[in-house]
């Protein structure tokens, strides 16, 4: 908890020493006003993003934030950076390392072999769960599926309700729920950012466990309000609690955000059995292990999109971090 509120001390100091700086570099020009009035609203923009980001134009301001950090973000600023140097008598300085920096960040960041690095480590919680859970059969009152974007909706244009890259999620629950470890399963998702109208993404996932996955539908509970891991968390202990149930459940999303998960669950009072899936990577041992090949030296495009991936999860676990919402395992 010290080193929490020590963290939000220095990013608070340093926050409002660039916001002093600005403000006296606007001073003595002739739009000097116009210029200290975006000084300021830039505080307010940035509150917004962090206390808000459920909200459609915090989230908004939160994800260009999140974008500046990425590995494409930093690339593109800094290449938009150089351009701005380069006139009609030749490139200024310092144009020529910005473009160098950024190229060399976009190779590294689209390397399989570095993405495939990155995501081993991220996903190492989720090996070592595995590990533990894999000698017994621990049981809880409920499955909760983390469901958001493992789906894509039956629209007109579709004979059916599509599956995304991360939809593994979706048949392991069913497994668990029929290795009789949970009685009832809790689907979170909630409504599709993406698309105008009620179009509930936990609706179609209910669909696919009974229709495909044979789960009997009154064994399903819809949790359809969060769209984040935190409401999430929060939703679900309502459930449980209305129920009378204890606060103990088994938790299945992506081996990449296990762990931020499990946390962000365990802060609201929740002891989680966490059960990863959607892996990128494994975790090699004595008896098998990755052989890297050559092209796991050429950037690609999938490289760059786990590399980016991983780092969203690393920005994501520090945001709840400074929101208070981890916690240790119970």
């Amino acid at each position: 908890m010290l080193g929490i509120i020590i963290t939000r001390l220095i990013i608070f100091f340093v926050f409002i020493a660039l916001l002093v700086n600005a403000w006296k570099m606007t001073g003595g020009k002739e739009n000097a006003l116009i210029e200290r009035l975006i000084v300021l609203l830039f505080p307010v923009i940035c509150l917004l993003g962090f206390f808000a980001p459920d909200t459609p134009v915090g989230g908004a301001i939160f994800n260009v934030f999140s974008f500046v950090f990425t590995p494409l973000g930093i690339g593109i600023l800094l290449l938009v950076g150089s351009m701005t140097l380069i006139t009609n008598g030749g490139i200024k300085n310092p144009a020529p390392t910005l473009i160098f920096v950024a190229v060399l960040i976009l190779i590294i960041s689209s390397t399989p072999v570095v993405a495939f690095w990155l995501a081993q480590q991220t996903e190492k919680e989720a090996y070592q769960a595995i590990k533990l859970s894999a000698c017994c059969r621990e049981q809880a009152p409920a499955i909760v599926l983390l469901g958001w974007g493992t789906t894509q909706p039956q629209l007109p244009d579709r004979n059916a309700i599509q599956v995304t890259d991360i939809s593994n999620r979706l048949p392991y629950a069913a497994t668990l729920y029929r290795n009789q470890l949970a009685p009832l399963i809790i689907v979170s998702a909630g409504p599709r950012p993406e698309l105008e109208g009620h179009f509930i993404e936990g609706e179609d996932i209910k669909k696919i466990l009974v229709n495909s996955l044979n789960v009997p539908p009154d064994n399903i509970i819809l949790e359809n309000q969060s769209l984040d891991i935190h409401t999430s968390a929060e939703e679900v202990k309502k459930i449980l609690k209305s129920r009378r149930l204890p606060l103990k459940v088994i938790l299945v999303t992506s081996a990449l955000e296990i762990r931020r998960a499990t946390s962000t669950f365990n802060g609201v009072g929740i002891k989680v059995l966490p059960k990863a899936t959607d892996f990128y990577t494994f975790q090699t041992d004595d008896k098998i292990k990755r052989r890297i090949r050559g092209y796991d030296f050429f950037p690609s495009a999938e490289a760059l999109l786990i590399t980016t991936k991983v780092i969203d999860e690393y920005l994501a676990s520090f945001y709840y971090l400074l929101r208070g919402w981890l916690a240790p395992t119970i």
